[in-house]
């Protein structure tokens, strides 16, 4: 039975090599993606703005991409409007220029005002 199977190996060589290389390189790029992907999900970075105090938020990109941005709500630093994120106008707003606002009260604390279209873009 022993030399059956050394004959086997010996016969196999190279396709058991090959098998054990394609397992381990699929190894190490799952490990380095679950090492890349959890450095990306350490959460936001809050940067505060002397001048107005209020509260810019920088997400992740991943974040970005998959967060629910309900409850929250954005301004541009060039008017004195607030949006809902899925709002036309909020999209237009360049990610440098936005301001992050936890609250409508935060909002309006800081100067700023309901766009037009607040009541088209309520989730």
């Amino acid at each position: 039975m022993l030399s059956d199977f050394k004959k086997f190996v010996k016969n196999n060589e190279s396709d058991i090599v090959l098998t054990i290389s394609i397992v381990l390189i699929s190894l190490i790029v799952f490990g380095a993606g679950l090492s890349v992907n959890s450095y990306r999900d350490r959460g936001e970075i809050i940067i505060k703005n002397p001048s107005a105090s209020v509260i810019k938020t920088i997400e992740p990109a991943s974040a970005k991409a998959t967060a629910d941005k309900q409850g929250m709500f954005v301004g541009s630093i060039n008017s004195n409007k607030y949006h809902w994120p899925d709002c036309s106008f909020a999209k237009r707003i360049s990610e440098e220029n936005k301001i992050w606002f936890s609250s409508e009260q935060e909002a309006e604390d800081a100067g700023y005002v309901r766009c037009g279209n607040f009541e088209k873009y309520i989730p």
